[in-house]
């Protein structure tokens, strides 16, 4: 995550409408505090394609810490403590590689924060994470109510939400359908509203905690760069079925998905993020003392996530390249 100020464009049925916001979060002792903000232009959740795209500002190189001599092409060195969500552990942070694939939490791609529960699929797998049927809350915490951080919206807001398929909750047949973005499903607030702003605290608790590539919402780009969206929620047609890299082209596993511009964590050029764990040379970033590529953070914000930097401090999980404070 890098500070950034951004412009996002939303476009459906001829109808096109600028967003401008920022995010900020907060963190202790320089690690985990990020606030300003990205610029670009573009990024355009539109029609039936869900597709959000355009070019995206990189507001600024930030800062980075961290040394090394090495490549930088191998997975980052293994976490040494467990890491905690809200006081409970989950097989992203429980120092176990529970799908016995070499890598240990935050070593593996599919590890998407500590209050991921899966180690083997984008799904993050806690009871309830899913949110209510249409209502969806920050997706990347340990509970399924607004209440603590303020974010907001409806997949009746979603113009997948149509038929036959009805996604990105299949399962739920029309119960979420989408006509229009004048709908009104939380106390007045339009979907039009809901994707032009989300609340500050939803940009102070939540973004922080949204992976690079990804909204506060679990609706991420899958492959990386590719303008393609899907929900990590996502349950397969009959619900017995999760969403994994193998399966990202599939429609019936991975649900496409509309973005929210509003609360989004876009995924930059020397960043690393959902489905794209590796760096290109061009991201040998401050203090890389000529070794290999070092991601990009916010100021103040300490990187990790490659062979040559060290694990995050005690307190800080490594999300997409970024040492960021565990949810309280």
């Amino acid at each position: 995550m890098k500070r950034h100020t951004y412009v996002l464009f939303f476009a459906l049925g001829g109808l096109a409408t600028a967003f401008a916001c920022s995010d900020d979060a907060t963190g202790t002792d320089g690690q985990g505090a990020s606030s300003a903000t990205t610029t670009g232009a573009g990024g355009n959740p539109s029609g039936s394609t869900g597709s959000f795209s355009g070019t995206g500002g990189m507001g600024g190189s930030g800062t980075t810490t961290g040394t090394g001599t090495s490549t930088g092409s191998g997975p980052p060195p293994p976490p040494t403590e467990i890491a905690e969500c809200q006081g409970m552990v989950y097989e992203c942070g429980d120092l176990v590689d529970n799908d016995m694939d070499g890598l240990l939490d935050y070593q593996d791609p599919d590890c998407l924060g500590p209050c991921d529960n899966t180690e083997d699929s984008f799904y993050g797998g806690i009871p309830g994470q899913p949110g209510p049927p249409c209502k969806v809350e920050c997706y990347w915490d340990n509970d399924s109510g607004p209440g603590n951080d303020d974010c907001y919206w409806d997949h009746g807001c979603d113009t997948h939400e149509v038929p036959p398929d009805y996604y990105p909750e299949p399962s739920l047949g029309d119960a979420c359908e989408f006509t229009d973005l004048s709908f009104e499903p939380f106390n007045g607030q339009t979907c039009s509203d809901l994707l032009a702003d989300q609340s500050q605290t939803c940009l102070d608790v939540c973004l922080p905690l949204t992976p690079n590539g990804c909204d506060c919402f679990g609706c991420c780009e899958l492959p990386a760069g590719s303008g393609q969206f899907v929900w990590s929620g996502s349950e397969g047609l009959d619900g017995n079925t999760v969403c994994t890299l193998a399966d990202i082209n599939d429609p019936t596993k991975c649900h496409p998905c509309d973005p929210v511009p509003s609360c989004f964590n876009d995924c930059g050029e020397c960043e690393l993020c959902v489905g794209k764990p590796t760096l290109g040379p061009e991201c040998l970033g401050e203090g890389g003392g000529g070794g290999g590529p070092v991601p990009e953070c916010g100021p103040g914000i300490t990187a990790c996530g490659t062979a040559d930097l060290p694990p995050c401090p005690s307190g800080y999980y490594c999300i997409t390249g970024c040492c960021i404070a565990e949810p309280q």
